[in-house]
């Protein structure tokens, strides 16, 4: 078997995170060397104690994890993200604080520098929530892209269906000069999953209850969260929307799971009165710039499931 792939997990600790980072601990192909934080679907100390939730609840506390930006590039703070709750993890009373002591002290920005120069050509970066800290890195160390194996953003969109605004995906909208600068600047391998792939390939309710009918410490863990976000999904009749969790699946069996992709060059915008923080895709290479990014763009549902199921039957 070949060595594994060293893992950094950049995420906002929301309730799609903890399902994504659960796919992503349990893999045979990534070693998860740290976890770091950012703000999103709530401020940055919050998403600290989400993330340290998370990782109790799967016995992985030895993971290394890092507090982050808390702030956008332009100095804006969390934005709301109702759908999952004012803490950004479902709102559920029953799940004891954390123990934050355990936090490195090392900023999430710092760490990704010195990880990346300790291991040159060696990890992959998976972003699952606005990407402040990537866009930071980016400025401290323009270099920082090159010295990575690969790269794995969840957020954007190339059809101008927002969720956070009209046309703007969360992830970008939270901080759109961030991913701005990151689309910009980035120079490694990078594929992105973005909002409209997961609105086409949501769950039936009777998959979802099939998922969460295992025992086990990490699966009662995810019911608790997602009790308040599946009743709100259930009142407003959609379906089971999956989001990081299709970027690590895509990760993980990639052969099995991404169907069809596009290389392209894409941007965000910065100015639009409707449609900031969306990403703008150039379909017909209109501007004559080479393609930064790899976009999924079809998916095997089946493949999917399948991932979501072995994660949730070894729900420890």
């Amino acid at each position: 078997m070949s060595p594994q792939k060293k893992l950094i997990i950049d995420t906002d600790g929301g309730v799609d995170d903890a399902q994504a980072i659960y796919m992503m601990l349990d893999s045979t192909v990534y070693d998860v060397i740290a976890i770091t934080c950012v703000m999103g679907n709530s401020g940055v100390e919050q998403v600290v104690r989400n993330v340290l939730k998370i990782l109790r609840a799967a016995n992985k506390l030895d993971i290394p994890v890092y507090s982050g930006c808390a702030l956008s590039i332009c100095g804006q703070n969390v934005m709301q993200n109702s759908y999952q709750g004012k803490d950004g993890l479902g709102d559920c009373q029953s799940i004891e604080e954390p123990d934050v002591s355990v936090l490195q002290t090392e900023p999430a920005t710092d760490a990704l520098v010195r990880l990346t120069k300790e291991h040159p050509g060696n990890i992959t970066l998976m972003c699952i929530g606005p990407l402040t800290n990537l866009a930071t890195v980016l400025k401290m160390d323009p270099d920082f892209s090159s010295r990575l194996r690969d790269c794995f953003i969840m957020g954007g969109n190339y059809y101008g269906k927002g969720n956070s605004s009209v046309c703007a995906e969360f992830n970008f909208h939270a901080d759109p000069e961030a991913a701005y600068r990151t689309l910009e600047q980035i120079r490694c391998p990078t594929t992105l999953v973005g909002w409209e792939i997961c609105l086409k390939n949501g769950i039936a309710w009777d998959k979802y209850h099939e998922l969460r009918r295992f025992p086990g410490k990490r699966n009662q863990f995810l019911k608790n969260i997602e009790q308040n976000p599946v009743a709100f999904s259930i009142e407003q009749d959609w379906k089971y929307t999956l989001a990081d969790e299709i970027l690590a699946a895509c990760m993980l069996r990639p052969a099995e799971v991404i169907r069809e992709t596009e290389h392209v060059y894409a941007t965000v915008e910065l100015e639009g009165k409707f449609t900031y923080g969306q990403m703008v895709v150039d379909w017909h290479s209109m501007l004559k710039k080479d393609p930064n990014i790899t976009i999924v763009t079809e998916i095997d549902k089946n493949a999917l499931f399948s991932i979501l199921l072995n994660t949730a039957q070894n729900g420890i």
